[in-house]
């Protein structure tokens, strides 16, 4: 397998972001959700993935407090998945947050309670990265979209 490498976003890669997330409608099925992410990736601290010099995958951080990061955003090309790319991108963000003095990474996702099978895969995913389930709410996405949050400590 190639090297996967995490590069800064620039503003030349919406493109490629746009088919990033145009390639995975059963998460990214929104179109005024996907606009935001764009314009998300462009005004928050941002990276890509590239393997072989092509983007596949990004992830955005966000700070809320001191010690409190978010993966506000993370998506993979699904031609891409379970080729170690997600947990790179997380590894990194994670390794980011740190640096700032980050003691918690945190992640909103579709809660357990919803039978998406999309998201469990999601939420297995963050799972398998050391995330843990922290609480599940409907305040934010609505009763129809319950979302969980998922917290794991940077130590």
């Amino acid at each position: 397998m190639s090297a996967i490498t995490i590069l800064p976003y620039l503003p030349g890669d919406a493109p490629a972001c746009a088919e990033i997330l145009a390639a995975l409608p059963d998460w990214f099925g929104i179109a005024e959700a996907n606009a935001e992410f764009l314009r998300n990736l462009a005004e928050m601290p941002s990276w890509l993935a590239h393997l072989d010099g092509r983007p596949v995958g990004a992830a955005t951080l966000r700070q809320y407090y001191p010690s409190s990061f978010e993966i506000h955003f993370l998506a993979v090309h699904p031609a891409f998945h379970r080729q170690g790319i997600g947990r790179a991108l997380v590894e990194h963000l994670e390794r980011q947050a740190r640096g700032q003095g980050g003691d918690w990474l945190h992640v909103k996702t579709l809660a357990p309670s919803h039978p998406d099978p999309f998201y469990a895969r999601t939420r297995a995913f963050y799972t398998a990265l050391g995330f843990s389930p922290l609480f599940e709410t409907d305040a934010l996405w609505g009763p129809e979209n319950p979302a969980v949050i998922m917290i794991k400590p940077l130590g």
